[in-house]
C-alpha cells in the first residue's frame, strides 16, 4: 500500500514538473513571437535622413509629417537634420549623409546643373519688397528714376529691383544703387539717407513696424511671377531616386499630406514650428508671411495645369539674368514632372 502511494506521488510530481516545463516553453514562445514582431516592424521601416532649415518655410511640412505620423504611415523612420543653407544640404546629399532636403531659391542652380532632382515645390517667396519713403514722392517703380536705393548685391532682393526697373522702363544707370546689408538698409531708410530699399524679410517687417506711417510698399516679387519666381522645393539626388523610387514615392506622399495639413491648420503649424525650432510664436507668425504656401492639392493642380513649368522656367531666367547660369536647361531634366504625375499625384 505504501509502495502504491509512493508511485502515485512520483507520477504526480513528474506531471507537475512536465506542466511547468510546458508553461515555460509556452512563455518563451510568446516572447519569441513579440521579438519577431518587433524585428519585422523594424525591418519594414526604411531609415532616412531629411535636411531642413530652421524657419517656417524649411521646417513646417517636415515636422508635421513627423508629428502627425505621415512618415510612419509610409513605413519611413525619419531623422531630421538641421542645415543653414541649401548648398551644404546638396553636399551632404551627394555624400549620402542625407537622402532628402528642403532648399530655397539659390540652391536650385545646383539642380539645374544636374546635381539634384526637384520633386515638387513647397511654396513661392513673397518676402522680397521694394519699400519707399513717402516724403521721397515715390508712388511706383517708375518714380525710382534719379533716386537712391539700398539693396544687397547678389541677393534675391537685387533681382527684384532689376526686374522692377526693367519692366517699368527705368534704366539701372539712372538710379543710384547702394550695396547694403539688411540692418544697414533699415537704419538708412529710417535716417533718410536713402529714398527706398529693395529688401527681404525679416527686415521688411522691421521697417514697416518702425515706419508704417512714413513708408509704402511700391511692389513685391509676387507682381513678377510671370517673369521671375523664387520657389522653394523638396529635392533628392538622381542616384538615390534611381535606386530607391519606392522610397522617393513614399516620402513625397508623406510631405504632400503634411502640406494639406499645413494649409488647413496654419496656426497649429506655426506653433509646431515654434516649439521645434525653439522660437516664439510671434516670430514664426512673421516668417509665415514670407511665402505663398502650397497644399498638396495645389501641387497636384500646378503639375496638371503646367504652372510648375512656368515657375521653374522663370527661375532659370533669373539665374541667367544674374549670370549664375549661361544657358537654359530643359526643366524635365531635373524637375520630376513625369515621376510625380505617374507615381505620386495620380494616387492623391
Amino acid at each position: 500500500m505504501k509502495t502504491s502511494k509512493i508511485i502515485l506521488l512520483i507520477l504526480f510530481t513528474i506531471l507537475i514538473i512536465s506542466c511547468k516545463k510546458n508553461d515555460n516553453l509556452e512563455g518563451f514562445t510568446n516572447i519569441d513571437k513579440v521579438e519577431n514582431a518587433n524585428e519585422n516592424l523594424e525591418t519594414n521601416m526604411t531609415k532616412i535622413k531629411v535636411g531642413y532649415m530652421a524657419d517656417f518655410s524649411g521646417t513646417s511640412t517636415a515636422i508635421i509629417a513627423q508629428e502627425k505620423g505621415y512618415f510612419i504611415n509610409e513605413h519611413l523612420d525619419v531623422e531630421l537634420v538641421k542645415f543653414l543653407n541649401g548648398p551644404s544640404e546638396v553636399d551632404a546629399m551627394l555624400a549620402d549623409d542625407i537622402q532628402f532636403a528642403y532648399i530655397g531659391h539659390g540652391a536650385h542652380s545646383l539642380a539645374i546643373q544636374g546635381k539634384v532632382n526637384v520633386l515638387f515645390p513647397n511654396g513661392l517667396s513673397k518676402s522680397e519688397q521694394i519699400i519707399a519713403r513717402k516724403d521721397a514722392k515715390i508712388n511706383s517703380v517708375a518714380d525710382l528714376g534719379g533716386k537712391t536705393i539700398g539693396t544687397q548685391i547678389g541677393t534675391s532682393s537685387e533681382i527684384l529691383l532689376d526686374l522692377a526697373l526693367q519692366t517699368s522702363g527705368v534704366q539701372r544707370k539712372n538710379v543710384k544703387i547702394l550695396d547694403m546689408d539688411g540692418p544697414r538698409m533699415v537704419l538708412s531708410i529710417f535716417d533718410k539717407t536713402i529714398d527706398a530699399v529693395s529688401i527681404q524679410a525679416p527686415y521688411t517687417f522691421e521697417i514697416m513696424q518702425k515706419l508704417s506711417n512714413d513708408v509704402k510698399v511700391i511692389t513685391t516679387i509676387t507682381n513678377f511671377y510671370n517673369v521671375g519666381s523664387f520657389p522653394s522645393s523638396w529635392i533628392v539626388t538622381p542616384d538615390y531616386q534611381r535606386r530607391n523610387p519606392d522610397v522617393v514615392e513614399k516620402f513625397s506622399k508623406a510631405i504632400l499630406k503634411a502640406m494639406d495639413y499645413r494649409a488647413a491648420n496654419l496656426e497649429e503649424a506655426i506653433e509646431m514650428v515654434a516649439n521645434f525650432n525653439k522660437k516664439s510664436i510671434e516670430d514664426v507668425a512673421l516668417e509665415k508671411e514670407t511665402g505663398i504656401w502650397f497644399s498638396g492639392e495645389d501641387v497636384r493642380n500646378a503639375y496638371i495645369g503646367g504652372e510648375v513649368n512656368k515657375w521653374y522656367e522663370s527661375q532659370q531666367n533669373i539665374f541667367i539674368f544674374t549670370k549664375v547660369l549661361s544657358t537654359n536647361v530643359d526643366i524635365n531634366k531635373y524637375v520630376q514632372i513625369r515621376f510625380m504625375n505617374n507615381n505620386v499625384l495620380n494616387e492623391q
